[in-house]
C-alpha cells in the first residue's frame, strides 16, 4: 500500500494542477453545456429522455474532456539542480529544458478563482525570443508553485535584504496617474465578449438596455443635464468616466501591497488584492530602467520607476513597476539601495533654446488648428447642430492643446549623457516624459537622422537602440547635431546617419 502510494504522489508531483484540464477544454464548451443544463431542468431531471435527446452533444463533450485528460497525463514537467525541463506536444515528445541561470523573470500568479483550489500559474521568460507568447507556462499545485521559487531564488529570499514598499495612499495616487478610460473600455469590452460568448447575444443586449435604462433614470431624477449638454456628449462622457473608474480599480487591485525586495542577484517583486503576484527578476538581466513622468508629476515632483525585463510587466494590463511613485527628491536614494551598481550618468547634450520651444510645438499646435478649421466646414453641412459640434470640438481640442503644453516642456528636458559605464536619456513621448538609465553594453545601436529643416538649422534626431525582446527605440528630437556626433565618437560608435 505504502509503494503505491508513493507512486501516485509521484505520479501528481511531475503534473500540472487537475484544474489545468478545464483550460485545455475548449472555450467554447459553455455553448454546450448551457443549453444541456436547461434541457435537464426543463425535462424534470428525467436522464433516459435528456440523454435520448442530447447524445450527441454528451458525445462531444466527453471527448473534449477526455482529450483534455489525455493531454493532461502526457505534459509533464521535471524540477532539476540546474533547469526546468517541461514534456509538452502529442504524447509528450516536445521537450523544452529552461536553465536556471538563463531566466529573465518568473511570475507566480494566483486568481481568486484558483486560490481556493491553491493553483498557481507560472510564467518563465528568457532572452530566447520564442514565437509563443512566454517560453514556458505551467499551472502548478501550491507546494510544486513554493518549491519552484525556491530553486529559483536558490534560497536567498529568505536571507535578510533591503526592501521598499510605498504607502496606500501613494499606490492610490499611482492608479490615478496610470488609470486611462482606453484600459476601461478593454476591460469592459472583453467582460461584454466573455458575456457574449457564454450567454448569447439575446442576454448581451438586455445588460446594455438595462445599464442605458439605469442612466436615463439617474439623469431625470438627479442631475437633468440632457437640457444642458447634448445627449451624446452626456453618454460619451458617462462611458469614459465608467470605464476609467473600472481602470482605477484594476490598476489598484494589481499594485496593492506592493513590495519589492532585493538580493544580491535577483529583485523579489510581490503585489495584488485579487490576484496574487510574485515575480523574480533576474538584475543582471534587465535591459534599462525608466523614470515616468506626466507633467502634473513633474508639477507636484513625483514619479514612477519602472523596468524593462523580458517577461515583467508582459502580461495584458500589466505595469513593469520596480518603485511605482515615489517623490523625486527620493528617487535617487531608493534607485541606490535598490540598484547599487547601476551607473547614474549626468546629461551632456540637451534641448532648451527659444528655437527649440518653437521646433518642439509646431506640429502639435498645427494639429490643434486643424479640428476648429474641419468643425467650422461641419457647422454648414449639418444645420441645426452647433451644441453639439461645438461639445464635440472642445473634446477633441482640449487634449491636442494639452500635448501643446506638455511639448513645450518637453523642449527644456530632451538630453542625452554618456559615462564610462552607462546612459542616461531624457525625452518625451507623447504626454510622458521619460528618464532613462541604462549600461552601455545593453545599447544595440545609434543613429542619427536628419531631414533637411533639421540640416538647415543644425539639429537633429538622435535614437538609441536597446536590446530586449521588443528592441525598444528611445528617440531624442532637436539635439545639437555636433554636439551629439563628437559624444557618440568619444564613446566609440559607428553612426549611420
Amino acid at each position: 500500500m505504502t509503494s503505491r502510494r508513493m507512486k501516485i504522489s509521484r505520479f501528481f508531483r511531475h503534473r500540472q494542477h487537475p484544474l489545468k484540464m478545464v483550460e485545455y477544454s475548449s472555450r467554447n464548451l459553455w455553448l454546450l453545456l448551457i443549453p444541456l443544463s436547461k434541457y435537464l431542468i426543463a425535462s424534470r431531471f428525467n436522464f433516459q429522455e435528456w440523454i435520448r435527446t442530447n447524445w450527441v452533444d454528451i458525445l462531444a463533450i466527453s471527448g473534449i474532456f477526455a482529450l483534455a485528460l489525455l493531454r493532461w497525463i502526457f505534459v509533464r514537467f521535471d524540477i532539476e539542480p540546474d533547469g526546468i525541463t517541461a514534456h509538452s506536444g502529442i504524447f509528450g515528445i516536445v521537450s523544452t529544458k529552461i536553465y536556471f541561470s538563463q531566466l529573465t523573470s518568473v511570475s507566480f500568479c494566483q486568481s481568486w478563482y484558483g486560490r481556493p483550489f491553491k493553483v498557481h500559474t507560472i510564467y518563465a521568460e528568457t532572452n530566447a525570443k520564442t514565437v509563443s507568447r512566454e517560453d514556458l507556462k505551467l499551472v502548478l499545485s501550491g507546494k510544486n508553485a513554493d518549491l519552484l521559487y525556491e530553486f529559483i531564488s536558490n534560497g536567498e529570499y529568505v536571507k535578510p535584504k533591503v526592501t521598499y514598499s510605498p504607502r496606500k495612499l501613494h499606490l492610490m495616487i499611482f492608479s490615478l496617474i496610470f488609470s486611462s478610460a482606453l484600459s476601461g473600455v478593454l476591460l469592459y469590452g472583453t467582460f461584454m465578449f466573455e458575456v457574449y460568448k457564454i450567454l448569447g447575444l439575446k442576454t448581451e443586449q438586455q445588460m446594455l438596455r438595462r445599464v442605458n435604462g439605469e442612466i436615463d433614470k439617474l439623469d431625470r431624477q438627479l442631475f437633468n443635464l440632457s437640457k444642458l449638454v447634448p445627449r451624446a456628449v452626456l453618454l460619451i462622457a458617462v462611458i469614459v468616466m465608467l470605464c476609467w473608474s473600472i481602470s482605477f480599480i484594476a490598476t489598484l487591485a494589481r499594485h496593492w501591497s506592493f513590495t519589492v525586495s532585493r538580493s544580491k542577484d535577483q529583485f523579489y517583486i510581490r503585489s495584488g488584492a485579487m490576484i496574487k503576484r510574485r515575480h523574480i527578476i533576474n538584475r543582471d538581466k534587465i535591459n534599462y530602467y525608466d523614470l515616468t513622468q506626466t507633467l502634473l508629476m513633474k508639477l507636484f515632483r513625483i514619479c514612477s520607476v519602472t523596468l524593462d525585463c523580458t517577461g515583467y510587466g508582459k502580461r495584458r494590463r500589466e505595469i513593469s513597476a520596480l518603485i511605482p511613485i515615489t517623490t523625486y527628491r527620493r528617487v535617487t536614494t531608493t534607485l541606490r539601495l535598490l540598484t547599487p551598481d547601476l551607473p547614474l550618468p549626468k546629461p551632456e547634450v540637451r534641448t532648451g533654446t527659444a528655437s527649440d520651444v518653437r521646433r518642439f510645438v509646431t506640429l502639435p499646435a498645427v494639429c490643434s488648428v486643424l479640428p476648429i478649421v474641419a468643425m467650422k466646414l461641419l457647422e454648414h453641412t449639418f444645420m441645426g447642430r452647433h451644441r453639439e459640434i461645438n461639445a464635440l470640438l472642445v473634446i477633441i481640442t482640449v487634449p491636442l492643446l494639452w500635448l501643446v503644453i506638455v511639448k513645450a516642456a518637453a523642449s527644456f528636458n530632451t538630453s542625452v549623457g554618456f559615462s564610462e559605464q552607462g546612459c542616461v536619456m531624457n525625452y518625451c513621448r507623447w504626454y510622458k516624459f521619460h528618464k532613462v538609465f541604462l549600461p552601455k553594453s545593453n545599447i544595440s545601436r545609434i543613429r542619427i537622422v536628419r531631414n533637411p529643416l533639421q540640416m538647415l538649422n543644425h539639429t537633429c534626431t538622435l535614437k538609441i537602440y536597446t536590446v530586449g525582446e521588443s528592441g525598444r527605440c528611445h528617440t531624442m528630437f532637436s539635439l545639437p547635431y555636433d554636439d551629439v556626433r563628437a559624444v557618440c565618437m568619444r564613446e566609440g560608435y559607428v553612426l549611420f546617419e
